[in-house]
């Protein structure tokens, strides 16, 4: 509710500062005193545009303030977005300057228009302007149905949600898993040309080394064995002279060696020369008889190196990296298999989740169905007791071709208020009158469960008197039991049924006009309710008619 509101410096109001209080509550005045001037203060709060021209003359600026409580919901709201709150209130000021600027805090943080508008349309609903009026919001259609649903119903659309959520969820898997098959299968020439590639080749790890080494052996063999041959009969032939020669010296060392360390140690080098020249020359014959000069052989390695040389390059890997790239790419090969199965099961899955919503959404759709037959006899009772007896109201429902998480119904409230004439939007009403009506109706089924906590009505009794204007007075009574009502009116009939009432008048001061807004107690509401019953000329008998009025109302 609007616990509190402070306007400075709009057209003609100087300065004001009225505290609310539950219920309803009334303001009266003579025509041109300012009463839609603290409508535009009310816009201000809840984002609506403004002008400079809305700044008193004379003042540097404009100001609104007001103190709200909000509901659940709009407090949790608030706290996602990061916006501190004390008590379950919030607190708006809006200013706009002479040089246009402007700035919006709520509870200190400063936050654009369109934050405040946003948050604003979940606490005010100002009745009598189309723009603010939230029931004239096709959008907003389904979650008054809604509204209504019982504890199985809450249940069901709860379980809709969670199908949707889990349908969403199935679509972007099938989405990624198409990406990346995809992109595999885009690859799987490319990936099995290269596997077979090098499984052709088939390399070894190491293979490479191994091969060099043996190129060089065959490359080189005339040399190698040329070599080996002339080492060989060089030591042979040598034998009998250098063998000799070492053998005598052992002997002649041997005969001495007890006689020193020194001695030994030369016995035991010579005894190496001489084993290491007999292995030397017995190694040599052997490696001679391996070399071979094998032209075959030498092609064959060739081919081969050359093979395996191509696939290094042409990769830019060694073996065993080469192998390790082998191995990946059969791994993508079968991912490529594997995705497919996974696909169907995902096909399948999206089928069933499909299955699952429909069937939720049509008994969703019967439950709603159901409500709007219910709010259409509501709302005929509640327009015929306003004097609109040839009234048709419809809540259609029709289905979406998309699946969303309410279900797959649009909702609208659609109207005629003549006889003949078609069904339309509630947002294509003319009459002020008729759209006063209409959503004092719609207001009297939904105000116990729309959780809009402030309903403003802007002159509702605009166009009609009489018995009507006594029903419009008990309907806004009974709406002011469950949230608050704040009304403009011109009408004794509302203004005696108020809980709370502040009259509007206009002063000329120093050549300037100025807005007042006083709160009226007993005395004073009988004395304007009195006014509005017969003018300035106040006799006593409009005086007890406007006491049994309060007496009526207060009961």
């Amino acid at each position: 509710m609007l616990r509190e509101l402070k306007i400075e410096n709009l057209a003609i109001i100087k300065s004001l500062d009225l505290e609310l209080e539950n219920g309803l509550v009334v303001l009266t005045g003579e025509t041109g005193a300012g009463k839609s001037i603290i409508l535009d203060g009310i816009n201000m709060l809840i984002g609506e545009k403004i002008s400079t021209e809305m700044i008193r003359s004379d003042e540097k600026y404009v100001a609104s303030e007001g103190v709200f409580e909000i509901s659940k919901d709009t407090e949790i709201e608030l706290k996602e977005m990061g916006i501190d709150m004390e008590d379950g209130e919030i607190i708006v000021r809006r200013e706009l300057y002479k040089n246009g600027r402007g700035k919006i805090f709520l509870n200190g943080k400063r936050v654009p228009a369109s934050t405040l508008k946003k948050i604003m349309n979940s606490v005010i609903d100002l009745v009598g302007q189309h723009e603010h009026q939230a029931l004239l919001d096709k959008k907003y259609h389904i979650k008054l149905i809604d509204k209504f649903l019982d504890e199985d119903g809450v249940k069901l659309k709860k379980e809709v949600e969670d199908i949707y959520f889990s349908y969403k969820e199935i679509i972007k898997k099938i989405e990624n898993n198409e990406l990346i098959q995809k992109e595999l299968k885009d690859k799987k020439e490319l990936y099995e040309f290269q596997y077979n590639e090098i499984e052709e080749v088939d390399p070894k790890e190491n293979e490479d080394e191994v091969l060099e080494e043996e190129y060089k052996k065959l490359f080189n063999a005339g040399k190698i064995k040329e070599s080996l041959s002339l080492s060989r009969i060089l030591l042979k032939d040598g034998e009998k002279n250098v063998m000799g020669m070492i053998s005598k010296s052992k002997n002649a060392i041997s005969n001495i060696s007890r006689y020193g360390k020194e001695f030994k140690e030369i016995l035991e080098k010579l005894a190496n020369i001489y084993y290491d020249i007999e292995e030397a020359v017995y190694g040599i014959e052997n490696s001679e008889a391996d070399v071979e000069i094998d032209e075959y052989r030498l092609n064959k390695v060739v081919e081969r190196l050359d093979k395996i040389n191509n696939l290094k390059k042409k990769y830019g890997y060694d073996i065993k990296e080469l192998l390790i790239y082998k191995q990946e790419i059969e791994e993508k090969l079968n991912k490529i298999d594997n995705n497919t199965i996974n696909e169907t099961e995902l096909l399948k899955e999206k089928s069933r989740t499909e299955e699952k919503y429909e069937k939720k959404s049509k008994e969703l759709t019967e439950k709603r169905r159901k409500i709007g037959e219910y709010i259409v006899y509501k709302l005929i009772e509640e327009l015929s007791d306003l004097n609109m007896k040839g009234i048709k109201f419809e809540v259609e429902i029709k289905s979406k071709k998309e699946i969303s998480k309410t279900g797959r119904d649009n909702v609208e409230f659609l109207v005629s208020t003549n006889i003949g004439e078609e069904l339309k939007s509630l947002s294509k009403i003319v009459s002020g009158g008729e759209v006063s009506r209409i959503m004092l109706a719609l207001k009297a089924i939904f105000s116990k469960v729309d959780n809009i906590p402030i309903l403003i009505f802007d002159e509702i009794d605009t166009g009609i008197g009489g018995e009507t204007v006594r029903k419009v007075s008990e309907k806004l009574r009974g709406i002011a039991d469950n949230v608050q009502v704040v009304c403009i009116t011109h009408s004794p009939q509302i203004a005696a049924v108020a809980n709370q009432h502040f009259y509007i008048e206009k002063n000329i001061l120093d050549e300037k006009t100025s807005t007042n807004v006083t709160k009226l107690n007993y005395e004073a509401r009988v004395n304007e309710i009195s006014r509005m019953l017969g003018g300035e000329a106040i006799s006593e008998a409009v005086k007890n008619h406007a006491k049994e009025l309060l007496k009526e109302g207060l009961k």
